[in-house]
C-alpha cells in the first residue's frame, strides 16, 4: 500500500537540464507533473484547481516570480507554490516569501529538501481538508438532529395509524400489502436519518488493546443470521499462518495462528468497520462463499504498522464501483443507504489509518493501522 500522498505539481522552469532534474525526482515520488518554461506557457491553461503544489524558477526569460506569483495566487489559491532560486536571488526570494510563497529551494536542487517540501505541502493539506470535512459533517449532524427531533411525533402518529388500519382491514389483503410497503417505507426513512446522523457525528475513540482475531471474530459471529444455511468458508490468516477449526453446519472458520497478535483499536468501531466488510462480501458473493483476512507489517504515516486485508471471492469491484465506493450515498444494493463504507473510511481514519479497494479477481478491502 502507497502511503506517500502525491500531488499535482506545476512546474515552471525555463532550464532543461533543472526542468528533467525535477521532473525525474517528482514523477519517482510518484507526483503528477505538468511543465512550462514561461510566464506565458504558465497562464495558458485552466485546470488551475487540480494542482496542489507550483515548482517556480524565480528567473523567468519573460518575467519574474514576483510579478508571476500574484497571478498564481488567484487562478490557484490552493496550490502552494515554490520558488527554485540561486544564491544570488535570495533577497528577492524573501520578498516572495512574504507575499506568499510557501517555501524556497536554492539551485542545485537538493532532492531530500524538495521532497520534504512537498511532503509538509501534502500534510497541510490534508489537515485542511479535514478541517472543512469536519465543519461540514457537524453541520450536517446538527440538521439531522432537528429533522429527527421534528419528525418524531409525525413517525409515531403515522405508525399509529397504521397499526389502526391494520386491525380495520385485516380481512383484505391487497390493503394489507399497501401498508406494510407503507410501513417498510417509514423504516427505510428512519434508517437513513439514523445513518446520516451516524456518518455525520464526531468520532471519538475508546482505544484499548485487544486480540485482533476476537475482533474480526466477534465482528463475523454478529452476522450469523446472514451466514446461516449458507456454504461459507471464513478464514483469518496471520502472516502466512492460520489454524482450521471444525466448521459448524456448512460453515468453515479458521482461527489465525497468530492468536497473540493485539492492537489498540476502539473495538466496537473497528469491529464495526469489519462488519460492513463482511457484510458487502456476503451479498456480493454465491456460495460456496469464501472470506479471507490476512495481516502483514507494513509502514503506515512513516512509522510502523499493520495492514489488514478482507478479500472475498466474488465478482470483484468495476472501476466506477472501485473509485466511489467510499462516496457518501453510493451503494449498488437496492435496501442500502450508501454510508457503510463511507462511515467505515471515517473510522480508519480516525484511528490514523486508511482503506483503500482493490479487486484481485473479488473484492479486496485493505485497512492501514499504525501500531
Amino acid at each position: 500500500m502507497n502511503d506517500a500522498a502525491t500531488l499535482r505539481v506545476l512546474l515552471v522552469e525555463d532550464d532543461l537540464d533543472t526542468q528533467a532534474n525535477l521532473r525525474d525526482i517528482l514523477e519517482i515520488d510518484g507526483h503528477h507533473v505538468d511543465f512550462a518554461r514561461s510566464i506565458a506557457e504558465t497562464l495558458d491553461r485552466t485546470n488551475w484547481s487540480e494542482y496542489g503544489a507550483i515548482l517556480l524558477d524565480r528567473c523567468l526569460a519573460d518575467g519574474t516570480a514576483e510579478s508571476l506569483l500574484p497571478k498564481l495566487q488567484q487562478l490557484a489559491p490552493k496550490a502552494a507554490t515554490i520558488i527554485v532560486t540561486g544564491y544570488g536571488d535570495l533577497d528577492s526570494t524573501i520578498t516572495a516569501l512574504r507575499e506568499g510563497a510557501w517555501d524556497y529551494i536554492l539551485k542545485p536542487v537538493n532532492p531530500g529538501a524538495l521532497r520534504a517540501s512537498l511532503s509538509r505541502i501534502a500534510q497541510m493539506q490534508k489537515s485542511e481538508e479535514r478541517a472543512l470535512q469536519s465543519e461540514r459533517l457537524a453541520a450536517v449532524g446538527e440538521m439531522t438532529a432537528v429533522l429527527i427531533h421534528e419528525s418524531r411525533n409525525a413517525f409515531q402518529q403515522f405508525s399509529t395509524a397504521m397499526e389502526l388500519l391494520q386491525r380495520r382491514v385485516k380481512d383484505r389483503p391487497d390493503a394489507l400489502e399497501l401498508i406494510e410497503r407503507m410501513q417498510n417505507a417509514q423504516a427505510k426513512i428512519r434508517r437513513l436519518f439514523q445513518d446520516i446522523r451516524e456518518y455525520a457525528a464526531p468520532i471519538i475513540l475508546n482505544r484499548q488493546r485487544a486480540p485482533l482475531s476476537t475482533v474480526l471474530q466477534s465482528a463475523w459471529d454478529e452476522l450469523s443470521t446472514a451466514w446461516s444455511g449458507r456454504t461459507v468458508r471464513f478464514r483469518q490468516e496471520f502472516d502466512g499462518g492460520k489454524a482450521r477449526l471444525p466448521g459448524t453446519g456448512n460453515r468453515d472458520t479458521g482461527m489465525a495462528a497468530g492468536d497473540g497478535l493485539t492492537v489498540a483499536v476502539d473495538q466496537d468501531r473497528l469491529q464495526q468497520v469489519f462488519r460492513n466488510i463482511f457484510e458487502n462480501s456476503l451479498a456480493a458473493c454465491a456460495d460456496p462463499v469464501e472470506i479471507t483476512v490476512t495481516t502483514h507489517e507494513a509502514p503506515v504515516n512513516g512509522g510502523r504498522g499493520l495492514v489488514v486485508a478482507v478479500r472475498d471471492n466474488g465478482p470483484g469491484l468495476s472501476r466506477e464501483q472501485l473509485q466511489r465506493v467510499f462516496d457518501p450515498f453510493f451503494t449498488t444494493k437496492p435496501k442500502g443507504t450508501g454510508l457503510g463504507m463511507a462511515i467505515t473510511r471515517r473510522i480508519i481514519e480516525a484511528h490514523g489509518g486508511h482503506i483503500e479497494a482493490a479487486s484481485p479477481g473479488g473484492a479486496e478491502f485493505r485497512i492501514a493501522l499504525p501500531c
